[in-house]
């Protein structure tokens, strides 16, 4: 099978590649820019790499196969990001979007959308699919203006579209997110920063949980469905914290930069009806993003 992602280069992106080439897939990835993560994947002989940025056209003719799976994770996924700069944030998480439908369109290919659970308005309540709406967030609201344009080149161009929206992703090669400033730390023996209360309490997935999803979307009935992908429990960063000491066996203890307080959990129980469920424990993802960054930290 020939798949194209787009955001070759984010972490998303390379798991998802990983686990298509070791399957034997020929994958296309797309990103503006070259970094490790895709270095590393080019390394296979089924991986090629194709620098464009997703605010531009493409065409099949652009590329040297027709992709039979459109992936699409390009996006700016800050929230910051987006209401610094909202016309960069419309052209890549709007337009963008559109122009990899017109592709997927051409192609007569499926079309895999990362959304994501901001398109929700605040709660401390699981979050379901039918609550989706326009909220007071510039990076929710890009989001779902995207997945409506997805919802319209089903309707009217026949184009099969799955659309995800995900909890807080999190695991190696990741580069934000509180879990991420714990791993750092750890693996640094650094003070480690919480950018918000440690009471705070989120719904978190691991990446390989994110990816098996993606996987299944291929099966039929996953077309045209939006499907919420999250662990749907609620954990503190404070026993986040607790655990990763305790893998660690120790730990610095951290710095409290901002004590806002937040809490947002999503539910899963659609994608539990479609067969999918969370595979890894907290302890053992968490087990495995800290080692990845101690290793990391090993060679620098």
């Amino acid at each position: 099978m020939n798949v194209l992602i787009t955001g070759a280069g984010s972490f998303v992106g390379y798991h998802l590649a990983k686990r298509l080439l070791d399957e034997g897939h020929k994958v296309l990835g797309l990103d503006s820019k070259i970094n490790d993560n895709i270095e590393e994947l080019s390394k296979n002989s089924n991986y090629v790499f194709k620098e464009a940025d997703v605010v531009n056209e493409l065409k099949v003719a652009d590329l040297d196969e027709k992709p039979e799976v459109v992936y699409h994770l390009a996006a700016i996924s800050s929230e910051r990001l987006c209401k610094e700069n909202p016309p960069l944030s419309i052209r890549v998480n709007v337009l963008g979007v559109i122009n990899m439908l017109e592709l997927a369109k051409e192609a007569k290919s499926l079309f895999v959308f990362s959304s994501s659970a901001s398109v929700y308005p605040d709660s401390d309540k699981p979050k379901r699919e039918e609550q989706a709406t326009f909220t007071n967030k510039f990076y929710g609201t890009s989001k779902f203006m995207a997945e409506k344009y997805c919802q319209l080149y089903n309707t009217y161009s026949n184009v099969n579209c799955v659309i995800f929206r995900f909890s807080r992703i999190f695991g190696p090669r990741m580069l934000r997110n509180p879990i991420y400033d714990l791993s750092k730390g750890i693996a640094t023996n650094q003070k480690i920063k919480l950018y918000e209360s440690p009471e705070s309490e989120y719904d978190f997935i691991y990446v390989l949980d994110v990816v098996n999803a993606l996987i299944m979307s291929l099966k039929d009935n996953w077309k045209n469905k939006i499907i919420n992908i999250s662990s749907s429990k609620l954990i503190k960063l404070n026993e986040l914290y607790e655990t990763m000491k305790q893998i660690n066996g120790g730990a610095q203890e951290y710095e409290v930069i901002s004590n806002n307080k937040s809490i947002d959990v999503v539910d899963n129980s659609l994608a539990q009806s479609l067969h999918w469920k969370p595979q890894y424990s907290i302890e053992k993802a968490l087990t495995e993003t800290l080692e990845y960054y101690k290793a990391i930290n090993r060679k620098e």
